[in-house]
């Protein structure tokens, strides 16, 4: 055999070969990517990461005006509220300020109800007892 064809067919091999691991990588990079957007949603309502809860000693208590920014946050993305049992409609934060409905020196805890799929669903505050308020 001519020395030029085993030379072309062994670059037709390694050719065939890279080829064939691109488009192996493409369909993995394709089923990430699936699995990314599947999860987007289950996490988009989360606001702590793990880094902060690493930082945070009680993640889920919070003075009145980090409860009011997180409270107008989670409404904005559609999370039912409820502070002390009493829901809250309004979305804004300037009218949750004006309502008093946190109070900014009290404490309060946070509980976190998600659904069978895990997506965030209410956030409800309960304000703390003199005693339980070691922010």
């Amino acid at each position: 055999m001519n020395d030029n064809v085993q030379n072309m067919i062994g670059l037709s091999v390694i050719l065939a070969l890279f080829l064939s691991a691109c488009y192996f990588t493409l369909g993995l990079t394709g089923r990430i990517n699936a699995a990314l957007h599947e999860t987007s949603p289950v996490v988009s309502g989360q606001k702590r990461s793990v880094y902060e809860t690493l930082i945070q000693a009680r993640p889920d208590r919070y003075n009145g005006p980090q409860a009011l920014v997180l409270a107008s946050d989670q409404m904005k993305a559609g999370v039912r509220i409820w502070v002390d049992g009493v829901p809250i409609a309004s979305v804004e934060p300037l009218e949750l300020a004006g309502k008093s409905i946190f109070q900014s020196n009290a404490g309060y805890r946070a509980e976190y109800i998600r659904n069978v799929n895990g997506l965030l669903e209410e956030v409800r505050f309960a304000k703390l007892m003199p005693g339980e308020d070691d922010l």
